[in-house]
């Protein structure tokens, strides 16, 4: 890899101006780790259901609403509404998903999921619990407690953002990690 890096003219170290594109910033390792967590569903499931990584989501985040309009999905998945508007399409294609009309608002559509879609969130489920037992078997009760943290605070921060894009205004300061380590 640091050989065709060379190659190409470019230096192995970071790039002035454009951190977030190095491999060591959190970013890129966070982008990584999702990779890394989502590789078992695209190696096992993505074929063989005919499902996208959206799809997936929508189907696991309605699986624990139980029902839920498309923007709520949004909301509760942190998934983009063209993507969750494409995937609910693509679902009830499948027949993995039905929609009704909310009777307390006839504008609202309101989505479950059907028994073919319970299924497929059944068969997800197994690897989700083992992905997420290896992952945190590694660890001691305070580091996962911590990570937990960590994670709800990254979510917080992201939903709190001043634009629905989820990117943060120009200057605003991060929290101290210090301070939310002491809760």
């Amino acid at each position: 890899m640091a050989r065709a890096r060379a190659a190409a003219g470019r230096s192995a170290g970071p790039r002035p101006g454009i951190a977030a594109l190095s491999r060591d910033s959190v970013w890129y390792r966070l982008m990584k780790l999702t990779n890394l967590i989502n590789r078992p569903f695209f190696s096992r499931y993505a074929e063989r259901y005919r499902l996208t990584i959206n799809d997936a989501r929508v189907l696991v985040t309605l699986a624990s609403e139980l029902e839920a309009a498309a923007h709520e999905l949004c909301d509760a998945a942190g998934i983009h509404p063209m993507n969750v508007s494409r995937s609910v399409a693509t679902l009830r294609r499948q027949g993995r998903i039905v929609e009704r009309r909310d009777p307390r608002n006839g504008r609202r559509k309101i989505l479950r999921l059907t028994p073919k879609g319970w299924a497929v969130c059944r068969s997800f489920a197994p690897d989700m619990q083992q992905m997420s037992d290896f992952l945190l078997s590694s660890m001691s009760a305070p580091q996962v407690d911590f990570l937990s943290r960590l994670v709800d605070h990254l979510i917080e921060r992201l939903e709190s953002a001043s634009t629905r894009s989820g990117m943060a205004s120009r200057g605003e300061g991060a929290r101290s990690v210090a301070r939310l380590a002491s809760r």
